[in-house]
């Protein structure tokens, strides 16, 4: 018995060591297969390869050393072996590392529903009530004998005397009514000769010659003697025109005075084809004038002209404010001044999809943005824009609510694009055909720097100044870092260039140009430096993705400019910035391209 059950412990163990060693044996052949570092299918075994580095299929630029899943998908990283490179991103996408996203103190914003505000600063003048404008006539011919209204200026009242007149056919006029008005009247029943009409069609010729009821009524009391006549205001008013003397001889229908009504006052504002698109009618505006100094008057948009001046492009903006009378040392007068200049502030608000400005990059015209896929990548998206605020603009087309945008260091970010891209300068924009020659990229300060040349270009060949406004205000550090590159040895720069870029000028720190005019006249300055730096680079082998054209007729443009002047596109299609809108063409690309 003792025998039977030792045999069968024995049995027993022998099993269980059998069962353990074949289960290392086999975890020990299984380890290569599952393996995360195992070599591909189809390598050599004699020669296996190690994992570079770990890599998303549907997002490229997220990578890692170790396995692990998408940050943007969540897919499972795969692996990607020494020798091969990898699935690269598609399209112009920007992927930076955190120092460098700090150094550069790149910011984010996100595109979303908002009150798009703009303020619009208008000018124009103060005009009377066009409604009540009128011009007192002489009603009969006759000689003026004494004015009582003698001066611009003064205020008149209806009822009030406007000038004695001796006039032969007034005078007989009234002496034919007295005699007329002194006849018996007729019977009432049956009397061959009936005066009523006749005495009625007598008083409304005096009525016409300019007398009131209640002169015609006294004219019975008038003396014989009595040669002349006096007439009397028409209507209320402030005299704006004299032009009329005592001694003066008038004639029926001549003009003596013209008046105004002052009471209520008509903003006149001009605004151009560029500001039509935020006016309504009923907006509130703030209206205020130099002529009363601090004051600040409240008014509303009543009427918007539809016809647009053919030479300004600009129409007529309405805006009705009360104007009392104030007791002043001359004696009673109105607050607002007639003809003065005014400035009309608006507050523009409509809901949209919008982004800050700050995030637009326009390359040859097309407004393009930098949007933030996650994990330090960054990828380029054209736009569609429109409306422009005071610090957000519409978004029509190219980006949804929730989806963010670099608002802040985008200029870097599209300078490495271009690097990534060949210099070429094609960052998902059209931009200038590379050279024959594969020329290598332009050094990045030099490269921003004719491409904000070519951006400013551009903003004035739309005749976009709000846009101009926008580019000039970053141009500052592009120009800065341009100078300390040209001082660096290594730049080889000429010494002529170098005295020029220095005598680039520096856009205003504290006024931005008021007028496309004077936008256009900053521009010239530095156009000559810019043309000859993009001849330069191109001389050096060197892509600056940017085009040379020239206007030989600059000084229709802009007085005392020279006749021929240049500048810099990213395309081939002309767009001349001294003209803009009005001669859009005129110029020829230069055939030594930069």
């Amino acid at each position: 018995m003792k025998t039977s059950r030792l045999l069968l412990l024995a049995v027993f163990v022998a099993g269980l060591l059998t069962g353990a060693g074949f289960w290392v044996l086999r975890s020990h052949w299984d380890v290569p297969q599952t393996s995360a570092v195992s070599q591909p299918t189809g390598t050599d075994p004699s020669h296996p390869r190690s994992v570079r580095l770990y890599q998303s299929p549907m997002h490229p630029w997220i990578r890692s050393d170790r396995p692990g899943r998408c940050t943007i998908c969540g897919m499972e990283l795969t692996p990607v072996y020494e020798g091969d490179s990898g699935a690269s991103a598609e399209g112009p996408v920007v992927v930076l590392g955190t120092n460098s996203i700090q150094l550069i103190h790149l910011e984010t914003s996100e595109v979303s529903e908002a009150p798009l505000i703009r303020h619009l600063r208008l000018s124009g003048t103060l005009e009377d009530n066009d409604t009540r404008h009128r011009m007192i006539s002489a009603s009969v011919a006759g000689r003026i004998e004494r004015l009582s209204v003698n001066r611009l200026g003064q205020e008149i009242r209806a009822g009030d005397p406007l000038l004695t007149l001796y006039s032969p056919s007034l005078l007989a006029a009234e002496r034919e009514y007295v005699a007329l008005s002194k006849q018996p009247h007729p019977e009432p029943a049956g009397t061959s000769t009936d005066l009523t009409p006749i005495l009625a069609s007598a008083r409304q010729r005096l009525i016409q010659m300019g007398l009131t009821p209640g002169q015609i009524d006294a004219l019975k009391d008038k003396s014989p003697s009595a040669l002349t006549s006096e007439l009397m205001v028409p209507a209320d008013g402030t005299v704006v025109l004299k032009q009329v003397y005592e001694g003066q001889y008038v004639t029926e229908g001549e003009r003596l005075f013209e008046t105004a009504d002052f009471s209520t006052m008509w903003v006149q504002l001009t605004a151009y084809e560029s500001d039509r698109q935020w006016l309504r009618v009923g907006q509130s505006a703030r209206i205020t004038t130099a002529s009363w100094n601090g004051g600040v008057i409240t008014g509303q948009v009543s009427f918007i002209d539809p016809n647009f001046d053919p030479m300004t492009r600009s129409t007529r903006v309405r805006i009705e404010i009360p104007n009392p009378i104030e007791a002043t040392t001359e004696g009673p007068r109105r607050r607002l001044l007639h003809r003065v200049t005014a400035m009309a502030e608006i507050a523009c608000v409509e809901t949209a999809r919008t982004l800050p400005r700050s995030a637009l990059l326009w390359n040859g015209g097309q407004p393009v943005v930098y949007l933030s896929l996650g994990a330090g990548a960054y990828e380029s998206r054209k736009v569609r824009i429109g409306r422009i605020g005071d610090h957000l603009a519409e978004v029509l087309d190219g980006l949804i609510p929730g989806e963010r945008v670099v608002t802040q260091a985008a200029f870097l970010i599209d300078a490495q694009s271009q690097l990534q891209s060949g210099g070429s300068g094609d960052s998902g924009n059209s931009q200038a055909s590379s050279t024959s020659r594969n020329p290598s990229p332009v050094p990045p300060p030099l490269a921003g720097f004719l491409q904000h040349s070519a951006d400013l270009s551009e903003a004035l060949a739309s005749d976009q100044l709000e846009v101009f406004r926008e580019i000039l205000r970053r141009f500052p550090p592009h120009q800065d870092a341009l100078r300390q590159w040209a001082s660096q040895p290594d730049s080889s720069l000429p010494e002529t260039l170098q005295k020029s870029i220095a005598s680039v000028p520096v856009p205003p720190a504290s006024s931005v140009p008021a007028s496309l005019a004077e936008a256009r006249k900053w521009f010239l300055d530095q156009s000559r430096t810019t043309v000859d730096l993009a001849r330069w680079a191109h001389r050096q082998g060197w892509e600056a993705g940017v085009r040379t054209f020239e206007c030989p007729m600059v000084d229709r443009a802009i007085p005392s400019a020279p006749k021929r002047a240049g500048w810099l596109q990213k395309n081939s299609k002309v767009r001349n910035p001294f003209f803009g809108a009005e001669m859009i063409d005129c110029g020829l690309e230069l055939k030594e391209k930069p």
